[in-house]
């Protein structure tokens, strides 16, 4: 009768151990990236369908109907939360655009939404500062 108890207590007792031991390995999250980071990040996964500067003009814009960021302005123009929906989840299940969830948190596509694609003008291409671009490579 008291090996139930015993045992229920062991098997907490090692519970307990492997959680607390997963919880001490986990790497601590990542510092958001800087909004040059963030412009190396819109050269690399952006640029095809939304051209260099936002406004759509990429060897697969037009193909593709990418949107012109450049005209993201005005009341009639979507909210920073509707734009941070569409980069995390795409659009169409990743046909149309793949989703970006894996690969910014929800700071990083806010900053990305309100620092870089709100103030993208057509023919002034979106750049990554000449410092981060030779460093990544």
């Amino acid at each position: 009768m008291w090996r139930l108890p015993l045992r229920r207590s062991v098997l907490l007792a090692l519970a307990l151990l492997c959680l607390g031991g997963a919880l001490l390995a986990s790497p601590p999250p990542a510092a958001p990236r800087s909004e040059a980071e963030l412009r190396a990040f819109y050269q690399r996964a952006c640029v095809g369908c939304h051209g260099p500067d936002g406004s759509a003009i990429g060897p697969d814009g037009k193909a593709l109907k990418g949107r012109d960021l450049t005209e993201l302005g005005g009341p009639r123009g979507p909210s920073d939360q509707s734009l941070m929906k569409t980069i995390q989840g795409g659009l169409f299940f990743g046909l149309s655009m793949p989703a970006y969830r894996q690969e910014l948190s929800e700071e990083e596509t806010l900053h990305l939404v309100r620092s870089i694609l709100r103030k993208a003008r057509k023919g002034e291409p979106i750049q990554v500062p000449s410092k981060l671009s030779a460093s990544a490579r």
